[in-house]
C-alpha cells in the first residue's frame, strides 16, 4: 500500500535541544529543562501530523515501511538578480540547496518520522528504506510518500 500527501508549508527541523536551568519550587534544587531548539519545530510537526491523518484513516502499521519525502524550499532573494532581472536567476545561482543557511536534511526528516509515529507507524524504527531530497521551490512544503 502507498500513502502520498502534500504539507505546505516552510519545514522545519527536529534534533537540536536547548537546555533551560530553572529553580525546584518545592525543592529549591537547580533543575534543568529541555526544549526543541527550533521554536518552528511544533507547528510544522503539527502540521504533518495533520496532513497524514487526513491521509491515512487505518490503525498505525506495524511492518516494514518505505519513506519517500521532497522537501521544496524557498530560494533566496539573492540567487535572483535586481531591477528588470529581478525574476531571472543569477547565473550562479546553485540548483538546489546546500549552503550552510539551508537546513540539515537528516534533521527535516527526523521532524517527519517524528510527526508519523502513532499515525502511519508504530515507531520510526520500521522505516527500513528512504529516500530524501531537498528542492529549491515558489511554494515551500513537503511532498511524503509511505510505502508499506
Amino acid at each position: 500500500m502507498q500513502i502520498q500527501f502534500w504539507v505546505p508549508g516552510v519545514p522545519a527541523t527536529a534534533g537540536s535541544k536547548t537546555a533551560f536551568p530553572y529553580k525546584d519550587k518545592k525543592t529549591g534544587k537547580i533543575r534543568v529543562a529541555i526544549a526543541p531548539a527550533n521554536k518552528r519545530q511544533k507547528p510544522w510537526m503539527s502540521d504533518v501530523k495533520a496532513f497524514a491523518i487526513d491521509a491515512y484513516k487505518g490503525d498505525p502499521v506495524t511492518g516494514q515501511i518505505g519513506l519517500y519525502i521532497d522537501f521544496y524550499l524557498l530560494r533566496p532573494q539573492s540567487h535572483f538578480g535586481t531591477g528588470k532581472n529581478a525574476d531571472k536567476l543569477k547565473p550562479s545561482a546553485l540548483d538546489r540547496p546546500i549552503a550552510k543557511r539551508s537546513m540539515d536534511l537528516t534533521k527535516m526528516t527526523r521532524a517527519v518520522e517524528d510527526a508519523l509515529t502513532g499515525i502511519i507507524y508504530c515507531d520510526d524504527s520500521q522505516v527500513v528504506t528512504q529516500n530524501i531530497n531537498k528542492h529549491y521551490s515558489l511554494k515551500p512544503g513537503a511532498m511524503v510518500m509511505i510505502v508499506f
